[in-house]
């Protein structure tokens, strides 16, 4: 427990409005009500990772492959395709979550197809982002600590 952790530098502010604007990070993400549920609600991300997982996330995706944040792409028997967040799944079925948030639970003997989307849906920020941008978003990232109180 003795060690401290700093938090990032970067200027707050800069990073909120990269994240909803050039960005484009809502497109996805969802934060305290706001975005979509593409991928993973980052309202309390600075709680559970390190300023340094969220930068790593950030330039190498693919890294940071956990099982909530993959693609399901699935075909009902009636050819229906339906692709969504993974959220659960057990021997016969799989639940996930499109991106306005609808959950969809199927029946995996009802499917003609069934996988996981390869590589990660989140483009890295490497080469989009300055170093500086880059540590502003992290410093964003890292100050959400789940929802504001009214």
């Amino acid at each position: 427990q003795g060690s401290h952790v700093e938090a990032p530098h970067g200027d707050l502010r800069r990073g909120q409005m990269i994240f909803e604007g050039r960005g484009r990070c809502l497109n996805c993400h969802r934060i305290n009500g706001l975005g979509s549920y593409a991928a993973t609600d980052l309202s309390d991300i600075g709680i559970i990772r390190s300023s340094d997982y969220l930068e790593r996330s950030l330039v190498d995706p693919a890294a940071s492959d956990l099982p909530e944040h993959r693609l399901i792409r699935a075909v009902t028997s009636d050819g229906t395709v339906i692709t969504g967040r993974h959220l659960n799944e057990d021997t016969f079925t799989v639940q996930l979550i499109d991106s306005k948030g609808n959950l969809i639970s199927l029946l995996k003997p009802q499917l003609k197809a069934y996988e996981v989307v390869k590589g990660a849906a989140m483009p890295s920020y490497r080469g989009r982002l300055s170093p500086g941008e880059l540590e502003d978003l992290v410093r964003y990232l890292y100050s959400l600590k789940g929802p504001v109180a009214r």
